[in-house]
């Protein structure tokens, strides 16, 4: 399989694409477009076509710059908590997955007694497919001043639309899209309440946030940390009935103006990232800026996956669909297409919050 038929199956393709300009990769893997080799190919494709009545070859509607693809792969920080997974397409409406309930009991048996059974309650939670879009434009007179500075505009703006629509992916795994059955990872209605931080009380004063409890107590922060971030896996814990254990793979999530009380020693000189390392052997830590909220400082955990089931994916229908390129007198434009289900998360229990810290 080519990387272009891989990128069409990750949700990147377009209208009239057929492949991307030749490129090659360096050690680090960063991608380098050979732009002679492309035109030379273009210029080739070209003889072979009938021109289009606006006196273009179609060939030049029809190459993707690959410098858009590790762009719109990077890890965004939603995709750090929960994987991201392609369901459907644009042409998909509602993205539907069955939960199944066991329930029964047992009773002494008897030869004529049938009074209690065994049943399986299923459910089937739908999501909406929201599309969402950007355009591109370009004109003769603009990609002609550019290039003599030697730069591409067309490439550089495809590149932005890339990074735009990343943006808006990880924004929606986020937050999910207000009036539609799309949902986020911080705000699906199925999540339990948020906990609240132990509160230490000095003099007069109960301090609940870790700014003023290290402040109060800075010799102890490390240790302060460390049992509010004990306490949300005790609600994790208490939530699934044993069924995970200190053993178990944990992302933690942390906005990054409180990542650092993470690395502060107490009197010992130990930290909490130390002493986490200690307690839960197979913790991650993910930096999540949208956890600094205007309700306070908020941290996330959950347990990812269970008996190989994903807690949560954050699920697309198109990462990056690029429509075709319509020619105007002087100027060209081209829509390019995401579509998003939002963050579903399977296994809310899986999940616990802490607001305030």
């Amino acid at each position: 399989m080519n990387d272009f038929e891989l990128a069409k199956q990750k949700g990147v393709h377009g209208v009239e694409a057929k492949g991307f300009m030749s490129y090659s990769t360096d050690a680090k893997g960063k991608i380098n477009v050979d732009y002679d080799a492309t035109v030379k190919a273009m210029a080739r494709d070209a003889a072979l076509q009938t021109p289009v009545s606006v006196g273009v070859p179609s060939v030049f509607t029809t190459f993707i710059d690959p410098q858009v693809v590790p762009i719109l792969f990077a890890a965004q920080n939603a995709t750090k908590i929960f994987g991201e997974e392609r369901k459907g397409d644009w042409t998909d409406n509602f993205f539907t997955f069955p939960v199944e309930e066991y329930a029964g009991n047992v009773t002494p048996y008897s030869d004529f007694a049938e009074n209690v059974s065994t049943d399986v309650n299923v459910d089937y939670p739908t999501r909406e497919n929201f599309l969402f879009q950007t355009v591109i434009k370009y004109g003769d007179r603009e990609v002609g001043l550019a290039a003599k500075a030697k730069l591409n505009v067309v490439s550089s703006k495809q590149q932005a639309s890339a990074y735009v629509m990343a943006m808006a992916h990880n924004k929606f795994a986020l937050y999910g899209v207000e009036g539609k059955k799309v949902y986020g990872l911080l705000n699906d209605p199925n999540l339990n309440a948020s906990i609240s931080p132990i509160s230490i009380t000095t003099g007069s004063t109960a301090n609940s946030t870790w700014t003023a409890k290290c402040a109060a107590q800075p010799e102890k922060t490390a240790n302060i940390v460390y049992n509010d971030i004990n306490k949300l896996w005790a609600e994790i814990s208490k939530n699934n009935g044993g069924l995970v254990d200190q053993n178990s793979r944990i992302i933690l999530a942390v906005s990054n103006t409180r990542a650092p009380y993470l690395t502060e020693p107490n009197s010992f000189g130990l930290t909490a990232m130390t002493m986490l390392k200690q307690s839960f052997p197979n913790i991650e830590v993910v930096q999540l800026p949208e956890l600094t909220t205007t309700a306070g400082e908020m941290l996330y955990m959950t347990v990812p996956d269970l008996f190989g089931i994903e807690t949560g994916i954050c699920a697309f229908s198109e990462k990056y669909f690029l429509g075709r390129v319509v020619p105007e007198m002087s100027s060209y434009k081209q829509k390019v297409v995401g579509g998003t289900w939002g963050a579903v998360i399977r296994r809310p229990s899986l999940v616990a919050t802490m607001l305030g810290i």
